[in-house]
């Protein structure tokens, strides 16, 4: 027979309890531990990205370029004087005597026209200058005759007036018959054409028996230059221009003639710049009296000036092209970026020369990327053994 006896479950001792505390602890600081090393992980990651997020940037101080420098630019050689020589009266080409290459004097017989229209026309002006002399010499007469009886009595005073008008009127047409022939006289003694001056015939557009009109709406007959000087014209740009001075000297060299060049002194300039070009029109003047030199060839002209502005040389790739113009990155005193628009002169293709934008002191992102933007915080390092090669 069963006996209805509980039985309750063993407590657990003393020693189990505190074991089961102590693995409780024991996982809470593993817990605890983990969250903390993975707070302190994302933190090291977020410094981490923010560090790397700032460019690090090497930069140069641009050195000043030279205010006195010897500038050279490409200029054209021209005569110092040439003609279109064309025919003064209409003709056909009876003779030439000259050709191109020839050096001439002035006064110096070029050509014959034959010139029959201008030939008749002087032989009737002399012709009705004889009639009109005949009838000026018999009014005269006439005019004498009646002034004698008018003072007599015998005839009425009007009439010796009368004729006496006749003769003043035979005499003024006389006058004009006189300036006719003159200006047909000159018009034939043109059928001779001279050189204007000593210089050398580059052109001959004439044949015997060709037939030229009189003034420039015909061909010309020749082209005459003075080469005993040049000129060379140049191009002066507008930061120079200050500089150019009338009198100032100028070395002249010319490809064609080798490695010698030929000395040359500023004469003139046009006092304003091309509105198109910025650049002052400048003359050279060069002596040429062993005519070595010909007009037409290209030459350096070298000029020594000196910039009335504050100009700077840079390496060509600190320049930044974007849409807002041309650029340069610069670094401030806390290194942040600012975007300098600047303006550049000569281009050395290497470097190049700023005219406007810089400033003693300035500091210039070297390669600078493109990602840059206004006032970007950046870290700064020394270049590179490449880099500091190409500074200027």
């Amino acid at each position: 027979m069963s006996s209805n006896v509980s039985h309750s479950p063993p407590k657990p001792s003393r020693g189990a309890r505190l074991t089961l505390v102590g693995l409780g602890i024991v996982l809470v600081a593993l817990a605890v531990f983990g969250i903390v090393r993975r707070v302190q992980a994302r933190h090291e990651l977020t410094q981490d990205t923010q560090r790397n997020a700032i460019p690090t940037v090497a930069t140069i101080t641009p050195k000043a370029a030279a205010k006195d420098e010897a500038l050279t630019l490409p200029g054209t050689v021209a005569s110092w004087q040439d003609a279109q020589v064309y025919a003064r009266t209409t003709g056909y080409v009876a003779k030439w005597y000259v050709d191109i290459g020839a050096k001439v004097k002035k006064g110096q017989r070029l050509a014959d026209l034959d010139t029959p229209d201008v030939d008749n026309q002087l032989l009737q002006g002399k012709a009705q200058m004889r009639t009109d002399q005949a009838n000026e010499a018999f009014a005269k007469v006439t005019a004498d005759r009646y002034a004698k009886l008018a003072t007599q009595g015998l005839v009425a005073q009007q009439i010796a007036d009368q004729y006496t008008a006749q003769y003043k009127a035979d005499a003024a047409t006389v006058q004009a018959d006189q300036a006719n022939v003159a200006r047909l006289q000159t018009l034939q003694d043109f059928k001779h054409i001279d050189a204007p001056y000593d210089g050398i015939i580059t052109q001959r557009n004439l044949n015997i028996g060709a037939l030229v009109d009189s003034g420039a709406s015909g061909s010309n007959l020749f082209v005459i230059a003075d080469t005993s000087k040049l000129r060379i014209y140049v191009d002066v740009p507008e930061t120079y221009a200050a500089s150019v001075r009338v009198g100032m000297p100028a070395e002249v060299s010319l490809n064609t003639y080798g490695a010698k060049p030929f000395a040359g002194t500023v004469a003139r300039t046009a006092d304003a710049l091309d509105p198109n070009t910025r650049t002052l029109r400048t003359e050279i003047d060069v002596a040429n009296d062993d005519q070595q030199l010909v007009p037409g060839v290209y030459a350096n002209v070298k000029l020594q000036l000196s910039t009335a502005t504050r100009n700077y040389v840079v390496p060509a790739n600190v320049l930044l092209f974007r849409a807002e113009g041309l650029q340069l990155a610069l670094i401030d005193g806390q290194q942040r970026v600012h975007l300098q628009h600047v303006t550049i002169g000569r281009d050395f293709g290497s470097t190049v020369e700023i005219i406007e934008g810089l400033a003693d002191g300035d500091r210039v992102v070297l390669s600078p990327p493109d990602s840059l933007y206004e006032g970007q915080q950046v870290k700064l390092s020394e270049p590179n053994a490449a880099q500091k090669q190409r500074l200027p």
